[in-house]
């Protein structure tokens, strides 16, 4: 998987709060990461600006 950020290389990563954990996408270079939720907000979020 490439990062949408950077075009970098993205691994498969779990991650862990005080609550549950969660599996993501992380990318080597810049950092950025990506799981279902921050898809849909972001998705959410961009048709708030659209009109």
């Amino acid at each position: 998987m490439k990062c949408p950020k950077c075009k970098g290389r993205m691994f498969a990563e779990k991650f862990y709060d005080f609550v549950r954990s969660f599996d993501a996408w992380k990318c080597t270079c810049c950092g950025e990461v990506i799981d279902p939720t921050i898809l849909a907000n972001r998705a959410r979020n961009h048709n708030l600006f659209l009109g």
